[in-house]
Formats: C-alpha cells, sequence, structure tokens
C-alpha cells in the first residue's frame, strides 16, 4: 500500500478520487440540507403530496395572478388551463383546455371576501383568509400547466427533483457517509505520499513547493473569490449550477494541492520558512541585525561620536520643523530625554560592574564571576573577556602546580628511590656472574648477563626520565654561548660512522660554504643529536640513505635530519613528541620513546625549536636556531662531547651512582 500511495499512478488515482469524493459529499450534504430546509415530510407523505408541497408558492402565485384577473374582469393569456369553483363544485370560471384528462393539474384554495351584492372584494390563500377573516368563501383554482410554456417548464423542472429527492431520501444518508469516508481516506493517502517517491525517502521537492506558501494561497482564494463574483454576475439558472460545480472542482483541487505543497514543507521543515511573510521579516531582521553588526565593527569612540551626532541632528530638524511651536519642541525634547537617560544610567551601572569585576580580578579573587546577563554589544563582550580571564588564569595555575607537583615527585621519589637499589642490583648481578664465570657454570653466567643488561637499560630509562622532567621544567644548567653550527654536523657524522655502518645505513651531510652561528650549550646540544642520531639507527630502514644538513632560512639555522622508516609511521607528529610514544609499534627494539621529548626541551631550553614533518614513510626532524654574528675565534667552543664530559662536573645524580658502585 504504501509503494501504491507513492507512486505516480497512486498519487493520480487518490487525486481523482478524492476530488469525486469531494463533489459527490458536498452534494449530498447539501441535499440533506435542503431535505430539512424545504419542511416537506418527505418520510411519511406519498410523492404527489410532497410535489404539491414543493410546487406551492409556484401554484399559489400563478393561482393569485388567475383570480387577479378574474375578480377586476381583466381578461388575459396565460401559461396555464385554470377552473375556478366555489365550496360547491359551481363552476365560476374556466378555460376550454381544463377538460383534457391527459393533463396533470393541481388544486390550489382561496379565501374571498363579497359584499353585500355579492361581489368579491379582496382574496387571500386559504390558510391566512381562514385567520384574518370571518366566514369567509373558500374557491379552489384548478391548474393544468400547457404544454411548452414556462410554468410547465417549472412544473416539471420542479417535479423530476421531488422525484428523485424521494427517491434518494434514505440512500442519500449512506452517499454521504461513504463518499466522507472516502474523501477522507483519499486525503489521508495523499497528505502521507507528498513528497515521496518509492524507493528513497529523500523528500522530493517540486517547482509549486518553492512558491511562497501564502502567496499561493492568495491566489487561489482570490481566483476563487473572482470565479464567484462572475458567476453571481453574468450566469443564471441552469449555467449558475454547472458554474457552482465547477467552482466546487476547482476549489477542491486547489485545496487539496496545498494541502499537498503544505505537508511537503513540513516534512522537510521548511513550512514557515517558505512564507512570504516569514521571508520579508528575515530580510528586515537581516537587515536589522547587519546594520547592528557593522555599527559595533566601528570604534566604540567612533559609535559613541555618531550616536550622539545622529540625536544632536534630529534635535536640529525637529527645532527647524516646529519653526517656533514650543509644543512640538518639548514632546520631542521629552522623547529624547526618555531614550538618552535611561541609557546612560545603564551604561553607567553596566560599567561599576566592571569596574568592580576587574577590582576582584587585580585581587586574586579568580573565583569571582562576572554577571553579564542584562549587558549589551561592548560592555557584554568586555564582560565575557573578564570572566575568561579568570577562567584561563585558574587553569592555568592549577595545571602549573600539577604539574609541578608530579615533576617534583618524580624527581625526588622515583629518581632516590628506585636509582639506589637499582645501582646495587647491577652491582650484585655483576659480581654474581663473575663468580659463575670462574666457577664453569656457563648456563647460569649467562642468566646473569641478561640480568645485568635489563638492569642498565632499566637505569638508562630512569636516567632519561630524571633528565625529561628537568628539561620540561627547566630545571638544567644551561650555558650559552657562539657555536658554529657545522662542527655538530661533523662531529656526527664521526660519532656515529660506525654505528650507522652496522644498521646498514649511508650518511649523507650537507653544509653551506658560509659558518653559522648559534647560541647553545655544546653539551645539551650534543644530547639532541646522540638522541636523535639513536633514533635513526634504530628506526631508519637499512640499505637506504640518511640525510644530515645544515642551512639557512631567514635569520635562522636550520639543521635536519631526513631518514626512511622501516615501520609504517600510523601517528601524527604530536603523537610521536609525547613522552613515552616510540616509532616502533611492536616495541621489540630498545628505546622508551623519551628520546624526541627530552631533544625538544633541551631545544626549547637554548631558545631552538625542534619539529617533526612526516610524509609516508619519510621522516623529517628539523632543528631551528636563531643566527648570531660571528664571534672571536674560541676554541674551547666547538670541543667533543668527551671533552666536555670530561671537563664538567658530574651531576648529583652520577655521583651518588659512583658511590654506590664504590660501596657495592
Amino acid at each position: 500500500m504504501k509503494r501504491f500511495i507513492r507512486s505516480t499512478g497512486g498519487k493520480i488515482t487518490l487525486f481523482i478520487a478524492f476530488v469525486i469524493s469531494t463533489v459527490i459529499f458536498m452534494g449530498s450534504a447539501l441535499g440533506i440540507f435542503l431535505y430539512f430546509e424545504s419542511g416537506i415530510d418527505w418520510y411519511t407523505l406519498p410523492e404527489e403530496l410532497c410535489l404539491e408541497s414543493a410546487l406551492e408558492d409556484n401554484l399559489y402565485s400563478y393561482g393569485d395572478t388567475i383570480m387577479y384577473h378574474n375578480v377586476y374582469g381583466r381578461n388575459t393569456a396565460y401559461d396555464f388551463d385554470y377552473e375556478i369553483t366555489d365550496k360547491f363544485g359551481k363552476v365560476i370560471s374556466s378555460t376550454s383546455g381544463i377538460n383534457d384528462g391527459n393533463i396533470k393539474k393541481y388544486s390550489v384554495s382561496f379565501a374571498v371576501v363579497k359584499d353585500k351584492d355579492g361581489r368579491i372584494t379582496d382574496y387571500m390563500p386559504e390558510n391566512m383568509g381562514s385567520i384574518l377573516y370571518n366566514n369567509p368563501e373558500y374557491y379552489t383554482v384548478t391548474l393544468a400547466p400547457k404544454s411548452g410554456t414556462a410554468a410547465n417548464y417549472e412544473v416539471s423542472r420542479i417535479s423530476l427533483i421531488v422525484h428523485y429527492a424521494y427517491m434518494f431520501r434514505y440512500v442519500i444518508y449512506a452517499v454521504t457517509f461513504v463518499s466522507l469516508l472516502l474523501m477522507i481516506l483519499t486525503f489521508m493517502g495523499l497528505i502521507e505520499g507528498s513528497g515521496r517517491r518509492n524507493r528513497t525517502e529523500e523528500i522530493v521537492v517540486t517547482p509549486l513547493c518553492k512558491v511562497p506558501f501564502d502567496l499561493l494561497l492568495v491566489c487561489c482564494c482570490g481566483g476563487l473569490l473572482f470565479g464567484i463574483a462572475v458567476a453571481d454576475q453574468y450566469l443564471r439558472d441552469l449555467e449558475l449550477v454547472f458554474a457552482g460545480v465547477a467552482l466546487v472542482l476547482i476549489g477542491a483541487v486547489c485545496g487539496l494541492s496545498l494541502c499537498m505543497i503544505a505537508a511537503t514543507n513540513i516534512k522537510r521543515k521548511m513550512f514557515i520558512k517558505n512564507t512570504l511573510v516569514y521571508m520579508v521579516c528575515n530580510l528586515i531582521w537581516k537587515l536589522i541585525r547587519g546594520f547592528v553588526r557593522s555599527l559595533c565593527k566601528i570604534p566604540f569612540i567612533w559609535r559613541t561620536t555618531f550616536i550622539v551626532a545622529a540625536l544632536s541632528a534630529a534635535e536640529l530638524f525637529i527645532i527647524i520643523v516646529s519653526d517656533g511651536n514650543q509644543e512640538v519642541f518639548v514632546i520631542f525634547w521629552l522623547i529624547l530625554k526618555l531614550i538618552t537617560v535611561p541609557f546612560i544610567l545603564y551604561f553607567a551601572y553596566t560599567l561599576k560592574k566592571l569596574e568592580e569585576s576587574g577590582k576582584q580580578l587585580a585581587s586574586g579573587n579568580l573565583s569571582y564571576k562576572t554577571d553579564t546577563k542584562g549587558m549589551l554589544f561592548d560592555l557584554k563582550n568586555h564582560g565575557e573577556n573578564l570572566n575568561s580571564i579568570a577562567n584561563g588564569m585558574t587553569r592555568a595555575v592549577e595545571e602549573r602546580l600539577k604539574s609541578e607537583r608530579m615533576k617534583t615527585e618524580l624527581i625526588t621519589n622515583v629518581s632516590h628511590d628506585i636509582k639506589t637499589p637499582l645501582t646495587s642490583i647491577i652491582n650484585y648481578a655483576s659480581l654474581i656472574g663473575n663468580e659463575l664465570k670462574d666457577k664453569g657454570d656457563e648456563k647460569l653466567a649467562e642468566y646473569s648477563e641478561v640480568l645485568v643488561r635489563q638492569s642498565e637499560s632499566l637505569k638508562r630509562l630512569i636516567e632519561d626520565l630524571v633528565e625529561a622532567s628537568k628539561a620540561s621544567t627547566g630545571n638544567l644548567d644551561v650555558a650559552l654561548a657562539p657555536c658554529d653550527a657545522s662542527i655538530f654536523i661533523s662531529q656526527a657524522s664521526g660519532e656515529y660512522e660506525e654505528k650507522l655502518k652496522k644498521a646498514n645505513l649511508t650518511l649523507i651531510t650537507k653544509e653551506p660554504s658560509e659558518e653559522l652561528y648559534i647560541m647553545a650549550d655544546g653539551r645539551r646540544m650534543w644530547r639532541i643529536f646522540d638522541n636523535l642520531m639513536n633514533n635513526i639507527c634504530k628506526y631508519a630502514l637499512p640499505g637506504t640513505r640518511v640525510y644530515l644538513s645544515l642551512s639557512r632560512f631567514s635569520d635562522r639555522a636550520l639543521i635536519t635530519f631526513k631518514n626512511t622508516s622501516k615501520e609504517e609511521l600510523d601517528m601524527t607528529e604530536e603523537e610521536l613528541m609525547e613522552r613515552f610514544t616510540r616509532g616502533d609499534s611492536s616495541r621489540h627494539t630498545e628505546g622508551n620513546g623519551l628520546g624526541l621529548s627530552i631533544a625538544r626541551s633541551l631545544a626549547e631550553l637554548q631558545n631552538g625549536q625542534l619539529r617533526l614533518a612526516l610524509d609516508g614513510d619519510l621522516f623529517k626532524a628539523i632543528l631551528s636556531f636563531p643566527l648570531v654574528a660571528d664571534p672571536a675565534p674560541d676554541k674551547t667552543l666547538n670541543v667533543t662531547p668527551e671533552e666536555k664530559e670530561e671537563k664538567s662536573e658530574p651531576a648529583p645524580e652520577a655521583e651518588s651512582v659512583n658511590e654506590e658502585k664504590e660501596n657495592g
């Protein structure tokens, strides 16, 4: 059934059925109304009496004409043959055709009043004469309409109507009910199928659905009213009936079409928006909103100046127009003050609230919230900005405190509570391995070596973790000095030559012809290179080339590390920068995922930047440092990391480790 309703053939069938059922229902409903309006007892009287009751007004009219002409002695031609008899059956007047037995005859009675000479002085219908006159005489007028006359046509038409009305006096109720039911069902089917088609749930929009609905409604109603006016003005009798039927059909079609269009627009949630009233109101609202927004874009001072100038111009215009009329000027002055005074008071009150909010924030009360309810335009924006400042400062303080607390706990608890016993584990595991080797137990000695190796790995993890925490909190000492950036390229090439060869990687370096100097700490800088080169050795695809280049970009030196990853890089640059994130998702290689995080923190401590770029399997790390002027030659600046380590004092953690080794 649903497919039938949504199909084109089904909609046409339902549409035709609705129009036909609507016409039948309206006709039958009108017939029922006329049954009761006629005053005829259709359900108890025989058809002949019903016909006489229906013809009563016409017959009395014709009989009145005949009585009038006979009373006043006028001879004229009638559409009827007639016979006038008194109450005793005596013929008073008649025509010859009344005796034709094949003609249908109709009778009406009149009450007459006579003078003392027996002449008729007045007459009226029987039912009225019995009330108005005392002892009137009654005359019966028998009428027989002549063939081909207007009266005969009228009587035949009424007889035909009465005949069918009498025939369908019971059936009409069933017809009305069935047609009403069919009209409702077809209407519901058409409404359900409006805007729908088979095999799709999307709303199908017809061109009429895009026309404003209220415009269609006005056009349809106007057209129907015009048709009714034309029919009433120029059509008569049977033509008017046909015009009425045509108007009913047109009205049913237009009404149903409007309902289907409305149903389609409701389904696509565009009923209100698809009206001319809404479009006009929306256009006016957009113009007002656009004007207000344009006004808000103007700086506050200029906006205030514009408003004051507009009010002043209006005041000057009224003064000129009033032409000395004090009443007009006073009225305008009162209106102007009624507008400006509340605005000034509102502005002062709002500024007082904003001032109080600023004082609370300045005193450190970050929980204070500015009540922006009732504020408008820039004042509301300013209040929301103050609330945003308070929220931002609160979040920043909380995050900073949380971060500092976590880092402090990490440095104090982890470094001292784990490194100390771990050093003892390493020392004693090494002693056990040596003893087992001396005794010739190779199997247990191998287990001991595994224990030492894993303990050393855990120790490196702890040291990296401590260094990462210190670097991110800025607790590392950094001695910045001008350095030639190309030295680090040469040192990395030399230091990692053997390790790269073992990993089956080919290093290609590129240095500019000019010397590029940056402010850096040689020891911290080498740690950055060490972490990045270690990552390359671990994660680069064997048999590929590794590129290490130095270049100049504007006023910055760029150091770029490029390699092809042997694992699929299914993460973003930011995810790789996070702590404990590794490019090796299977985690079967050495490493703890802290190298890039430490490198970025160390670069930022030296006023530099480290960013990553991924392009498929191509991994690129870019170090960026500000360039400085060429310093005086200083051979102590470009020393090897080993020399730096020897010259620098050991960190507190390193001293504690050495002491543990000695004690172990």
